[in-house]
C-alpha cells in the first residue's frame, strides 16, 4: 500500500468521497446526510466602512466553530469583539446549531471575556501551538 498526499481538488478524491460518505452516513444515521462544512467571514465596520474587526465561523451539522476573531488593536475593549461573537452566535442558531466552540491559548487575556460571554472551558491542550496551553471554550444553545 502506498500513502500519498493529494491536492484538495483532486477529482479522484471527490468521486471517492461522494460514493463512500453516502454509505457511511446511511450506516451511522440511517440516511444520506449530505454532510457539509462551510466557512463564513463577517466584518465589523465603523461609520466610514473601515473594517475594525472580523470573525470567521465554520458551520458543520448542528455545530459552529469560531475559527478566528480579530479586532483592531487600537480599538480593543470597546465592545467590537462582543458584537462579533453575538452576531456569530445568532448566525449559528439560524443555521440550527446547538453548540458553538472556539480555541484560544491560556494567558492571552481572552479567558475572562469568553466566560462573560457564557462560554465554559471544556478542554485543555498541553503543549499546544509553540508550547502554550490551548483552551477549548464551549457554549450550548
Amino acid at each position: 500500500m502506498n500513502i500519498t498526499q493529494l491536492k484538495q481538488n483532486n477529482s479522484q478524491i471527490k468521486n471517492f468521497e461522494n460514493k463512500e460518505w453516502k454509505f457511511s452516513d446511511i450506516e451511522h444515521y440511517g440516511k444520506d446526510n449530505k454532510y457539509f462544512k462551510k466557512s463564513y467571514k463577517f466584518a465589523a465596520q465603523d461609520d466610514n466602512e473601515n473594517i475594525v474587526g472580523i470573525i470567521e465561523v465554520i458551520i458543520e451539522p448542528n455545530v459552529a466553530l469560531l475559527e478566528a476573531i480579530l479586532v483592531d488593536h487600537q480599538l480593543k475593549r470597546q465592545g467590537i469583539g462582543k458584537k462579533l461573537i453575538e452576531y456569530a452566535e445568532m448566525f449559528a442558531k439560524q443555521q440550527k446549531c446547538s453548540k458553538i466552540y472556539l480555541e484560544t491559548n491560556e494567558g492571552w487575556g481572552a479567558e475572562e471575556f469568553y466566560k462573560k460571554m457564557g462560554y465554559e472551558i471544556t478542554g485543555k491542550h498541553k503543549n499546544h501551538v509553540y508550547g502554550q496551553t490551548g483552551l477549548i471554550f464551549t457554549k450550548f444553545f
